[in-house]
């Protein structure tokens, strides 16, 4: 008995001394299963408290400047010397395989008592500091431990914080591979150097808990159509191992969307079009997941009053080129039905009649205004440049700035609106500068003879309304072009010359702008400098205070980075709208580089700075997953609106988006630049930057038709209106709002707010006869939720227009 209990007792040891090895074993797990922490240097508070954990790397880097400290737990902070390289520490060791899946984890101390904020650099390949040093290697930009996707972290005062860098595969922070140190350096953005006194470098850890693992394939995707420009879609929440933060959302396998929700709502569509539909989640460090099961789901047919443009009226033609001497030009262009022989001349007989106006040479020195010919369009085979017609030239590019804007110190890139009036064969100017960020005004409008481009007087430049008010250079001066004077006296005064601009990174507002003026080139022109009265069309709210994910008052689906370039009146019979062309952003934006979208923040710090030519030729800059050239449509009444004070200046949304066929454009940006109309053929010109052709400069050619479907005529009042259900409610949790139609008629039901502002259109279209009822479940147009209060329900049917309050309790 005594043996078989000394045998218990010895496997009880066994087993208790077991479970302190897996208890032991399990201190170096974190969210995987073998995740390990090595410290590569843990730095005392002298030298001799230094500890090292990684067999053969115990070799000391430090820079002179930095001492020891025991303040907090102990470690480097820099002594002297508070620049931006002087401080270095870090360890040396025996050649190391570095792999993905591992990260470099660096404990810092803040022994202050202010909020500092701060990245640090890793550098795999250099021994002492950056610049300066005896050695040049790279030096990298390490990460947010909390979260990846941010550079700088906030340390509060006495605390401690930890920034992080991933091992890479590829791009520019490839670092797979064989190394034989790790050497970090401080950074503090603006140069605020003096904090370094103050931030103390505790450990350098090797972790190999690097999340890898992309987050579950999304599911439950559902869409519903809107309108015949809008579709939303829903899914159930991503799931992944640390956590989904955002989603993608793909359209026709091409991103078109961006939330942090699981909703959005797709914008700018084309009416009567199938769409198909999948979603993917991300995590912090931006693994992807795979795409959800699609959905195939259609927008309502066009439903618009008869007397605006159908986007299913723009017919392409095809192409031709301009001259060599004109690459890299076309910001601007105007079309003029009396040149070239007019409408029945020599210019005709190609079925193209006029000329147009257009830039050249996008530079300081230039940006001079060429009279070209319009060569019959060709839809040239392969995109087979010398297949298409070439204009010639009327008259050589001359500059007609005005000595005001000649007089400007410096422009990078020019902004120029053009503008052709036929009362005295006027040609109409603005001018701006595109790195003009601030609150600065120039006089920017002009005009000089159509007809003798060199020689003429060039009038002007006067100011767009007061020169110390806004709007301010940043929302002008990309868009002219005139408007029927019949409509201009009924809304503007007789004002019939518009401008505007859309300004990225939110600095001309929350989308493109337009202000009325009235031309000034009969009698006696006003001297150079003079204040212009202006009409607001078109303001979208300022950027301020918004978060490059939230935009209150903007243009639907608005991005940074959209670039809406140019803006035109449209007339075909008695249909009309006010068109903006350029590209539109889809998917996220961020201020930055389109490799590895990459957030400039995420790169500053890097020494040397990397080389992007390959994957960003443009430079850094404002960027999206995927932009598409378009044209959106607007509504003349919805402007007009505006100009008499009824509405908002932000109020007005596109009635209608045109996607242009990607397949037109010859460059891979498809980016296009300026647009003319000619509305005696009805014929719709825009450029085309070809920068894959040396800068050389296309025009694409569209006619645009008129085209009837919608229902006119018929009284379709509703004869109920009424809230049926409001919200909230444990057993019908959304606001339901019933109407009924004595027979079939365009219905537009919307949400305000009581300072009228448009939170959500719930239905857009075309409805049968009968009774209807439409639930609201509380969100937004963006799909967020809105606060308790009281908003306005309103419906439009046929003559019919209603308002109601209704009291929303979340």
């Amino acid at each position: 008995m005594l043996n078989s209990n000394i045998s218990f007792f010895k496997c009880c040891s066994r087993l208790f001394f077991f479970i302190l090895i897996l208890i032991y074993l399990a201190s170096f797990t974190t969210t995987h299963a073998h995740a390990q922490s090595i410290t590569l240097v843990d730095f005392g508070s002298t030298a001799s408290g230094n500890s090292f954990g990684l067999t053969g790397w115990n070799q000391l880097l430090k820079s002179n400047k930095m001492v020891y400290t025991s303040a907090g737990p102990g470690g480097l902070v820099l002594g002297s010397s508070f620049s931006e390289y002087s401080d270095f520490m870090g360890v040396k060791g025996n050649n190391r395989q570095f792999a993905v899946g591992e990260r470099i984890v660096v404990t810092w101390y803040n022994n202050s008592n202010e909020v500092i904020r701060f990245t640090s650099r890793i550098s795999f390949d250099d021994p002492d500091q950056p610049e300066g040093g005896s050695v040049t290697g790279r030096w990298l930009t390490m990460r947010s431990f909390d979260d990846y996707r941010e550079t700088f972290c906030t340390i509060q005062p006495y605390s401690s914080c930890k920034t992080a860098f991933n091992i890479e595969a590829a791009g520019v922070h490839k670092t797979t591979g064989n190394h034989s140190l790790v050497n970090i350096n401080l950074h503090i953005e603006w140069e605020q150097h003096q904090y370094k006194a103050y931030l103390i470098c505790d450990k350098i850890e090797l972790m190999n808990d690097a999340d890898i693992t992309p987050p579950a394939k999304v599911t439950g995707l559902t869409a519903s159509p809107l309108s015949s420009s809008k579709i939303r879609l829903d899914w159930n929440p991503g799931s992944d191992n640390v956590g989904v933060v955002e989603y993608l959302i793909y359209l026709n396998g091409k991103v078109e969307g961006y939330s942090r929700t699981t909703s959005y709502t797709a914008v700018l569509l084309e009416p009567a079009q199938e769409y198909r539909f999948t979603v993917t989640a991300l995590d912090h460090v931006r693994n992807e997941s795979q795409h959800s099961d699609p959905v195939l789901v259609s927008t309502n047919k066009f439903s618009a009053r008869d007397n605006l443009i159908h986007p299913a009226g723009f017919s392409y033609l095809g192409a031709f080129r301009l001259p060599e001497s004109m690459s890299y030009g076309g910001e601007a262009i105007a079309y003029n039905p009396d040149g070239d022989g007019g409408q029945s001349g020599n210019g005709a007989a190609d079925g193209y009649p006029g000329s147009v106006f257009i830039t050249n040479l996008n530079q300081q020195e230039h940006g001079f205004v060429a009279e070209m010919t319009i060569p019959a369009p060709v839809i040239a085979p392969a995109k087979n440049l010398d297949a298409l017609n070439e204009s010639g030239f009327i008259q050589q590019p001359a500059n007609i700035r005005p000595s005001n804007v000649n007089n400007w110190p410096y422009v990078d890139v020019w902004r120029t609106g053009l503008a052709y009036v036929s009362d005295g064969a006027k040609l109409y100017s603005s001018w701006g500068f595109h790195y003009q960020v601030g609150g600065e005004k120039t006089a920017s409008l002009s005009f000089c003879d159509a007809n003798n481009l060199k020689a003429s007087s060039k009038r002007g430049a006067w100011f767009i309304g007061k020169k110390n008010e806004p709007p301010i250079d940043a929302m002008l001066n990309d868009y002219l072009f005139t408007v029927p004077q019949a409509w201009a006296d009924a809304n503007l005064a007789g004002k019939t010359m518009i401008t505007g601009r859309a300004r990225d990174g939110g600095l001309s507002g929350l989308g493109p702008t337009l202000y009325a003026v009235a031309p000034v080139h009969s009698g006696t022109p006003p001297s150079a400098g003079t204040e212009l009265p202006l009409t607001t069309l078109l303001q979208y709210g300022s950027v301020e205070g918004t978060d490059n994910y939230n935009y209150p008052n903007s243009i639907d689906g608005y991005k940074h980075s959209d670039s809406w370039r140019d803006a035109k009146w449209l007339s075909v019979q008695n249909q009309s709208a006010v068109m903006i062309i350029g590209n539109h952003a889809l998917g996220d934006n961020w201020y930055g580089y389109h490799g590895e979208r990459m957030l400039h923040d995420w790169v500053i710090a890097d020494i040397p700075y990397p080389d992007f030519w390959e994957t960003d030729p443009d430079g850094k800059g404002w960027r999206a997953h995927h932009s598409i050239p378009m044209a959106i449509l607007f509504d003349p009444a919805d402007l007009a609106n505006v100009a008499n004070g009824t509405v908002d200046s932000w109020s007005p949304q596109p009635y209608a988006a045109v996607r242009f066929d990607e397949s037109t454009f010859w460059g891979n940006a498809m980016e296009i630049t300026s647009a003319c109309f000619d509305p005696i053929n009805q014929v719709l010109y825009i450029t085309e930057f070809n920068a894959p052709s040396d800068g050389r400069l296309l025009i694409h050619v569209w006619k645009v038709n008129a085209v009837t479907t919608s229902v006119s005529g018929q009284d379709v009042a509703p004869g109920e209106f009424r809230l049926l259900q409001n919200f909230p409610n444990p057993f019908n949790p959304a606001t339901h709002i019933s109407y009924t139609l004595p027979h079939a008629g365009r219905v537009m039901l919307k949400i305000f707010n009581l300072n009228g502002q448009e939170i959500v259109t719930l239905v857009d279209g075309i409805q049968p006869a009968g009774a209807h009822a439409v639930a609201w479940d509380g969100r937004d147009a963006h799909g967020q939720k809105v606060c308790s209060g009281i908003y306005l329900y309103q419906l439009q049917a046929g003559a019919f227009a209603g308002s109601k309050k209704m009291l929303l309790i979340e």
